[in-house]
């Protein structure tokens, strides 16, 4: 079997292409912790390690199986408020990937 040489986490982006494109087809905004942001300036980027471990922490969190596509997460941080991401864990390198605004769009 020939393995491809680019880096997992190039392979991950190319994987989540189309679903990004599918989420940008289906919606125009997409919730990014307890905001809102457009579908066509968002992103998917590694989620970081700390905001893992809040996921991991809470015993009601699942990760997605590997491939499994597009997954909505609903928490409730200790203070009460609620927050919602989109998250994706591609076969490639098998690690959490959230929707988020897109480098550029931050710079503005």
């Amino acid at each position: 079997m020939h393995r491809d040489p680019r880096p997992a986490t190039d392979l991950a982006r190319e994987e989540l292409t189309p679903l990004l494109a599918e989420l940008r087809n289906g919606h125009d905004v997409l919730p990014f912790m307890d905001d809102l942001i457009a579908s066509s300036s968002a992103e998917f980027v590694p989620m970081p390690e700390a905001m893992m471990d809040v996921f991991c922490g809470n015993g009601d969190f699942e990760a997605p199986r590997r491939g499994s596509g597009i997954t909505w997460l609903e928490m409730i941080d200790p203070a009460g408020q609620m927050f919602q991401l989109v998250v994706a864990r591609p076969k490639a390198d098998g690690e959490l990937w959230m929707v988020a605004p897109a480098r550029e769009a931050k710079k503005s």
